[in-house]
């Protein structure tokens, strides 16, 4: 059986105050009150906490141990109740982004976030958009930031930063690339990547076939394989801005294809004061 509080209070009073009575006086209530609160109290921890005799009421050897339990139980619920109670926002937030998010406007607003509410835990993770929506539908990530836009009658969305994608290649133009694709591998991120559902959708558009399409999640390894001539990938501009990596390598502008920009997504009919303030300083921080 659980505890209640107002029993737990009961005891405490009665040890504080000496007597029944004055326990009464202290919780604003007839003596029976307390009388009754003690005897459930007992019940529930199947324990005689109190000698009661006609003369005078103490404590067993259990209540005497029971007692300062009690006012630990007693003192965490009165810092639960007042943990929300001053200004500061308070909480832990999950964010869940595309790896190339954390490379551009992302990181400015999150550390002022940070710096100003100095109470709040911000946990951030990395995953293709498709498993990142599933994670935020089933609660598990407060927010995301994902390719967009974003429809879901369950999610609000708003534009978060500009992106769009290119081919890598170790071949030198366009036409070079087109001869030879057939024999070349498309690295991606896997299936549920997005950039590579775009390429794909890409060469489709542009009536190019590839070997075979190998799965590496690291974009080291990708290109070091680019470079080699073993293939061809695509990646979000964001990604490649003077990024050294890339050097020796080609890349060239996919053109009709889907947007990508990146959007965030959050919960429709979100509550939290927190998440709400946080979705705002994302929004509209600075471009």
């Amino acid at each position: 059986m659980l505890l209640k509080l107002h029993q737990v209070s009961f005891f405490c009073a009665l040890v504080e105050e000496g007597s029944i009575a004055a326990a009464a006086d202290k919780m604003c209530c007839v003596p029976s009150n307390v009388s009754t609160r003690i005897k459930e109290l007992e019940a529930s921890l199947g324990i005689s906490l109190v000698n009661r005799d006609k003369q005078r009421l103490t404590l067993t050897p259990e209540g005497r141990a029971f007692y300062p339990k009690a006012q630990q139980l007693l003192e965490q619920s009165r810092m639960c109740r007042s943990f929300f109670s001053h200004d500061q926002l308070q909480g832990t937030l999950q964010l869940g982004v595309l790896d190339v998010a954390l490379k551009g406007r992302l990181q400015a607003p999150v550390i002022e976030f940070m710096q100003q509410n100095t109470q709040v835990q911000i946990n951030i993770s990395c995953d293709s958009s498709l498993p990142l929506m599933e994670k935020m539908l089933q609660g598990e990530l407060d927010m995301i930031l994902v390719d967009g836009p974003v429809q879901h009658p369950a999610l609000k969305t708003d534009f978060f930063a500009p992106e769009s994608l290119s081919l890598v290649t170790h071949l030198a133009d366009r036409q070079t690339f087109a001869k030879q694709a057939a024999s070349l591998t498309l690295f991606s991120f896997g299936e549920k990547c997005f950039y590579h559902q775009l390429a794909r959708q890409w060469l489709s558009h542009e009536h190019l076939s590839f070997a075979r399409q190998s799965d590496i999640e690291s974009y080291d390894m990708i290109l070091s394989a680019v470079r080699k001539g073993l293939g061809f990938t695509v990646m979000p501009e964001s990604f490649m801005r003077d990024n050294p990596a890339l050097d020796g390598l080609y890349h060239f502008p996919l053109e009709n294809i889907a947007p990508c920009d990146i959007y965030l997504a959050a919960p429709a009919l979100e509550q939290s004061a927190l998440a709400n303030a946080f979705y705002q300083q994302l929004i509209n921080s600075p471009q």
